[in-house]
């Protein structure tokens, strides 16, 4: 039993699960904080707020700037491991688009990190604003769209109502139509022994027609589900049945409705 006081099922040992995404073909969760559609071989990543540490200082607030950070790491992995044919980046790929010369060479070892058969695709988020003029002005080619479309997949960051999107004149998107796959939310989960020890872990959330993906960044706390509003209309207007947290390399499926499930931004 989690601390959260939902079932819990054991921990993928492989740091992958195979899910089905709607009616859709198969998926896999990546405990290293990623997706991957092997049909189309795209792998997807959320919230990657490159350059946070620097943003930050330059605000005033002195962060450390050599803490380690797995981001870069993982993401080398992910590529080798699936060779995508496309990376989609929905959102937030900057924590903020500035000309600060750090966060000019995160991006540009991003773009190098990428195969150059793999299609790059960022559709921005909320932090994103200039980001389209600084990938211009560092040479960088991807193409930026606030939503990009796959089959019945939807790409986009998950911050703003898309054509499709429930919203609150009751719109709903019936059971074999788009599935929509959003960052944005910073989905988290707090475990436990029940007792005196917890730790706030990142998580996946799998609804009948979304999922929400953790965020990449080690920087970004988590919004710790059922403990908070969701900030998007998208996931405000999901019901959410599962989450699966990412605990280090392996991956732990939670059913997020049984009876005592907490009821704040489940639906």
């Amino acid at each position: 039993m989690s601390a959260t006081g939902l079932p819990s099922s054991r921990p993928e040992r492989s740091g992958q699960l195979r899910v089905r995404l709607g009616t859709g073909p198969e998926a896999i969760l990546d405990s290293r904080r990623a997706l991957f559609l092997p049909d189309a071989g795209i792998l997807v990543l959320a919230d990657l707020h490159l350059g946070y540490t620097w943003v930050q200082r330059r605000r005033g607030a002195l962060l450390p700037v050599n803490t380690p950070d797995t981001a870069g790491a993982r993401f080398e992995s992910l590529i080798q491991s699936y060779q995508p044919k496309s990376c989609v980046l929905v959102g937030d790929v900057v924590h903020q688009a500035v000309a600060l010369p750090a966060i000019q060479e995160e991006l540009q070892t991003l773009a190098r990190r990428l195969p150059v058969t793999t299609e790059w695709i960022i559709c921005p988020g909320n932090h994103d604003q200039q980001l389209p003029a600084l990938l211009t002005r560092l040479g960088l080619r991807a193409e930026v769209t606030s939503v990009w479309t796959s089959g019945r997949y939807r790409f986009h960051h998950g911050d703003r109502v898309v054509v499709g999107t429930p919203n609150a004149a009751g719109f709903a998107l019936q059971a074999d139509s788009e599935f929509h796959i959003i960052g944005h939310e910073h989905p988290a989960l707090r475990l436990g022994d029940g007792v005196a020890t917890s730790a706030k872990v990142p998580c996946f959330l799998l609804g009948a027609n979304a999922l929400v993906l953790p965020a990449f960044s080690d920087w970004a706390s988590g919004c710790e589900v059922g403990r908070a509003p969701f900030l998007g209309p998208l996931a405000q207007t999901t019901r959410f049945e599962s989450a699966v947290a990412c605990l280090g390399p392996r991956l732990l499926r939670i059913p997020l409705r049984s009876p005592d499930s907490p009821k704040t931004n489940l639906r």
